[in-house]
């Protein structure tokens, strides 16, 4: 077998560089986001961080890659440099990519060794699913190395099993929800015909097409108000589609939308691939909202998916919400994983962020 060499790319190019070896190391892993490959990683690097500090490691065997952690510098509350990974509140990107197979705790172990050689004074990894067996063997090669490391539970996110028939799994859910859906479907019914389409075919035309037509959904929504919508913020409605249109090339995009009258009143952008559908942002005209239109785009996508055989899992990738809950049939955690290297400076950083971080827990469970 051929040694373990750890490496640092520190430039966009240098991923590019990487994508065949990238790419065939997320395909041997147990990650299922399709945005975690390299291209779209770099066009995420590209839209927001033009000028990255960045730090990805990874450990190769031979000419294949073993592990890969992409890295990006950015400051906490202003004050102190840290590392995180490549993702934000726009697209899930950056993640760790182990291939189980082989040697993983050498590995990993290798991976610590770069991790602790950072100049960061802290490495602060926000989005973290942390029982997910690949970020477990880090942290235990972590806890090998007697490193320094917090983890703080965050929030839970939803998931639905897909298997056998849909009519079961919407039997299990709860009465008022059934109850409402039937009640919304009725009367939005009256006032003119409900179609639903699951799109994942698409000409190179269609796609900025389509995505264009889901987010103008979402500026008709409740986040308009709040200039919260991917048509409202600088760039992003370009990311969005040049994202699209390689998992499109991919085979992974999928629009969902809900016609009423002939006219897209509710919409989904996901994406599939290992047979996991990722739910990235959903939409409906507020205009509508008693009708619960949400619920029912949400109700047309789960049964068509139970029906076409196309994902195992759902996968709602936010936080778990009330509405989502309703839907789920189990959830996962998020945290946030701090480490500190044994430098000193690292670790009054670290100390520092133990204490306050205690301090605020203390007075969030002391309110009412």
């Amino acid at each position: 077998m051929d040694p373990l060499r750890l490496e640092q790319v520190d430039s966009v190019e240098g991923l590019r560089a990487l994508a065949p070896a990238w790419d065939r190391l997320w395909r041997a892993s147990e990650v299922s986001l399709p945005t975690a490959r390299a291209e779209l990683v770099a066009q995420w690097l590209e839209c927001f961080a033009p000028r990255p500090d960045l730090r990805i490691l990874v450990v190769r065997r031979g000419d294949e890659l073993a592990a890969a952690l992409p890295l990006l510098g950015r400051r906490v509350k202003g004050v102190v440099s840290v590392g995180d990974l490549t993702w934000n509140h726009w697209s899930a990107n950056g993640d760790l990519l182990l291939d189980p197979a082989g040697d993983p705790d050498g590995v990993l172990d290798l991976l610590v060794t770069g991790i602790e050689g950072l100049s960061w004074p802290l490495v602060w990894l926000d989005f973290v699913p942390v029982e997910a067996p690949w970020w477990q063997a880090l942290l235990r090669a972590l806890a090998r190395r007697g490193a320094h490391v917090d983890v703080h539970p965050r929030y839970r996110i939803g998931q639905v099993e897909i298997g056998g028939a849909f009519e079961p799994y919407l039997a299990q859910r709860s009465k008022n929800l059934r109850r409402s859906m039937q009640k919304d479907l009725r009367r939005l019914e009256q006032a003119g015909p409900v179609t639903f389409r699951l799109l994942s075919r698409f000409t190179s035309e269609e796609v900025d097409r389509c995505v264009g037509e889901a987010f103008e959904i979402e500026r008709r929504s409740w986040k308009r108000d709040d200039g919260q919508t991917v048509l409202d913020a600088r760039g992003v409605f370009e990311f969005y589609c040049r994202q699209a249109r390689q998992l499109a090339e991919w085979g992974d995009l999928r629009l969902a939308f809900l016609d009423h009258g002939g006219r897209p009143v509710a919409c989904e952008f996901g994406f599939t691939a290992k047979r996991v559908y990722h739910s990235l942002k959903v939409a409906y005209d507020e205009s509508l909202r008693q009708y619960g239109p949400g619920h029912l785009l949400r109700m047309h996508l789960i049964r068509a998916l139970h029906e076409n055989g196309d994902a195992a899992i759902v996968d709602f990738q936010g936080p778990m919400t009330d509405a989502l809950a309703q839907w789920s049939t189990r959830s996962y955690p998020i945290g946030r994983v701090v480490i500190a290297s044994r430098r000193a400076r690292s670790l009054l950083w670290f100390a520092a962020y133990r204490g306050l971080a205690a301090a605020v827990r203390r007075l969030r469970k002391s309110k009412p």
